[in-house]
């Protein structure tokens, strides 16, 4: 099936541990009719924003890889699970959420609506009883005959249809179109406006040669959304999918695109050309930075923030990398300076002092991209998508041994990152706004909150009564373009998951464009425990530590929160620059180590032990006025 079954995150781990059960049973639950509506609340309204959390990354059963993996919970038990209540995954294991979320999308791929429900999930349906779509069901088809399907036809454009399946462009289209409104039905069942965001979305899923992938997913403000959900199915190019979408979404309909895995797209997602080497217009510069102001810079499969000898890079930025760097300019499978956040934002920077329109204003939201149905599991320590369903003993050897097809060893992978915003309420209104204005932040997985504002700040204002308010009366907060002209000061105010560990320190990464050369400058701003950075930025390493034969936290250091106002000692009103803040936890064993002790194994030598989990604010843009 020529579905997108090339974004496995995690199908080799499930076929090691076992893969699906009952081949051709179809569980009503899968399709069944959604909740009832919940009656409408009183929304709470907050003039100086709150931290909500979220996940703008989930696949359900209703993603053709999803299912292949052997996950059979559909959109229903997303949503609950999401809510807080418990679910039992298939593995076996049960999962529920220390803390709810406060918003999800779900966006299971749109490149198998047009076969998958009716092949796998509507016994009704022409397709249900063709061969291709019993094999599906069976769980018999291995993981290299998929893949080897699934890229068979990787970089064409479009991507061809599963005609063999659903026959015609009618019925095919047809397909699509239903279970796109059957994705509308759940998620505006599940909505309820105070208490609990469901964001309809989808994930735009293109394949690049080589395994690689530029995928986006596609995020609607309210009920108001496109007719069909515009698939790599329909597109030339990126330029294309852009054309489209913004055409299909006609007022009141809004939509942004939130790219992902940029390490793994060969550097094409950042590239000043298209994937098939055109040009972009100004015209499309204008409307793919008026749709896509968003990026997700941590979930499962890696981190896209940076990587250290990849262009724009710091001691710091060795943290969920997956590939090597690229040796010369076209390798694939390997890790390219196009590919990561700082590198393009010092890019959107260049082609600003060019003259051309930046179109990397983009801020940043984490996110899981489980294939498991469970939005926003990333603390529980070992993560129940990687508890083997035998429990211990072997099951955790091969897992700690077991490669993914496409990034290698899945003892590489993260629990994944979170979405969090600062929004009035928690409606679709309220976070799509936020989204909008890029007043985001992203965590490694972690509950802690992040403010970070510029402009004519006070040196205490962290001990004023009322600094938020202060803070917006004189500054901008995070995502924000900044006119100056003079020094501004930032305030970065970070505090602790109620859960996690205590907070390491604060960094303010800086990056500008000074007679045509790019440059950057990373600083340790606030230190816990009364440490004080050195002359060069950076503070003395903290003696919190963990016990690694049984992961109990060592050493006193660390804080509940951190705050502090910083000026720029270079700073230049002629230069063009960004600003963004990272905050760094304490350390914590890293999940692997969680599950390498519960079945006495040895650890695996080539991955830390530990690891400290993290936070970014999104950027804040300043230029002369």
């Amino acid at each position: 099936m020529r579905t997108l079954l090339g974004v496995m995150t995690l199908i080799g781990l499930y076929l090691l541990l076992g893969g699906c059960s009952d081949p051709d049973s179809v569980p009503e639950t899968h399709i069944s009719t959604p909740p009832a509506a919940t009656p409408t609340s009183e929304v709470e309204h907050f003039p100086l924003r709150t931290a909500l959390f979220g996940d703008l990354h989930v696949h359900t059963s209703w993603s053709a890889d999803a299912y292949a993996g052997g996950n059979r919970l559909g959109p229903n038990a997303a949503y609950r699970f999401a809510k807080g209540e418990k679910v039992e995954l298939q593995t076996g294991a049960e999962a529920q959420l220390q803390t709810p979320l406060d918003f999800v999308a779900l966006t299971d791929h749109a490149e198998g609506f047009e076969v998958h429900l009716p092949c796998t999930m509507m016994a009704g349906s022409p397709e249900f009883d063709l061969q291709r779509c019993r094999d599906m069901r069976s769980g018999d088809l291995d993981i290299a005959t998929m893949l080897k399907q699934a890229f068979a036809t990787a970089g064409l454009r479009p991507q061809p249809h599963s005609y063999d399946i659903c026959g015609d462009d009618a019925r095919c289209q047809a397909n699509e179109t239903d279970t796109w409104q059957r994705v509308q039905v759940v998620a505006n069942a599940h909505n309820e406006p105070g208490r609990f965001t469901a964001l309809i979305g989808y994930e735009f899923s293109s394949l690049l040669t080589e395994m690689g992938m530029l995928h986006r997913n596609v995020i609607f403000r309210g009920t108001d959304v496109i007719p069909r959900s515009i698939s790599s199915l329909d597109v030339r190019n990126q330029k294309d999918f852009f054309d489209q979408l913004d055409a299909a979404c006609n007022a009141p309909c809004e939509v942004l695109t939130i790219p992902h895995n940029t390490n793994y797209s060969w550097g094409l997602t950042f590239s000043r050309t298209d994937e098939d080497g055109s040009v972009y217009t100004s015209e499309d510069l204008e409307r793919r930075a008026r749709i896509e102001r968003l990026f997700e810079v941590t979930q499962m499969k890696g981190n896209s923030e940076c990587q250290i000898s990849v262009g724009a890079s710091d001691e710091d930025c060795n943290f969920g990398n997956t590939f090597p760097p690229c040796e010369s300019i076209g390798d694939r499978r390997c890790a390219s300076e196009s590919s990561f956040l700082r590198n393009a934002l010092l890019d959107g920077l260049m082609l600003g002092s060019e003259g051309a329109l930046n179109p990397y204003k983009l801020g940043v939201i984490g996110s899981t991209d489980t294939h498991s149905s469970d939005p926003g599991n990333t603390r529980s320590g070992i993560p129940a998508r990687f508890k083997p369903a035998e429990g211990i003993g072997m099951a955790v050897s091969r897992l700690l041994e077991a490669d993914h097809p496409v990034a290698g060893p899945i003892r590489r992978f993260s629990p994944g990152g979170l979405a969090g915003v600062w929004a009035k309420a928690n409606t679709r209104a309220g976070i799509f706004d936020a989204l909008q204005r890029r007043e985001t932040f992203a965590t490694s997985g972690s509950r802690m909150r992040i403010r970070f504002f510029g402009g004519d700040l006070p040196e205490d204002i962290g001990g004023q009564d009322n600094p938020i308010a202060l803070a917006y009366e004189r500054g901008v907060p995070m995502g924000s373009d900044l006119a100056v002209t003079k020094a501004p000061s930032f305030w970065v105010w970070a505090i602790q998951d109620p859960a996690g560990p205590p907070l390491d320190r604060i960094q303010i990464v800086k990056g500008w464009v000074e007679n045509g050369q790019q440059h950057q400058r990373v600083w340790d701003v606030v230190c816990s425990s009364e440490r004080l950075p050195d002359a060069n930025g950076k503070c003395q390493s903290t003696t919190a530590d963990v016990d690694l034969k049984n992961c109990e936290r060592t050493g006193n250091e660390g804080a509940t929160e951190l705050k502090v106002t910083f000026s720029d000692p270079d700073f230049s009103a002629e230069q063009p620059a960004f600003y963004y803040a990272r905050v760094l936890e304490n350390p914590t064993c890293r999940w692997t180590t969680l599950l390498a002790n519960s079945a006495g194994k040895d650890l695996p030598d080539d991955l830390a032990a530990t690891v400290q989990e993290r936070g970014w604010s999104s950027p804040i843009w300043s230029a002369s006025q």
